[in-house]
């Protein structure tokens, strides 16, 4: 599914705040690496945003559905964490 709704993004079908919904509804708290691993860096930032401004209850949108408390905070942490890893690495090499 991520495949085609990044498809339906770069043919400019669907937005970029749109894609960040919809993958954020596919994400499994458990493991919200099958998801967010297959999302280009930019939509991970976006989706970060989105996240840090996100609203429990007090979101609008004319979307059908809004994701969850815990996929939106499961993807917080991955991609936070995620970058936390990608500058130690930048650092390491530059060491």
């Amino acid at each position: 599914m991520i495949p085609k709704l990044i498809a339906m993004y770069e043919e400019g079908a669907i937005t970029a705040h749109h894609l960040v919904v919809e993958a954020l509804l596919l994400i499994d708290p458990a493991d919200p690496s099958l998801v967010l691993d297959q999302l280009p860096q930019d939509i991970r930032e976006r989706m970060l945003k989105y996240a840090n401004d996100f609203r429990p209850g007090k979101m609008r949108s004319n979307y059908e559905l809004q994701p969850a408390v815990d996929q939106v905070e499961a993807a917080k942490q991955w991609i936070e964490q995620r970058r936390v890893r990608e500058e130690a690495g930048k650092r390491f090499l530059r060491a």
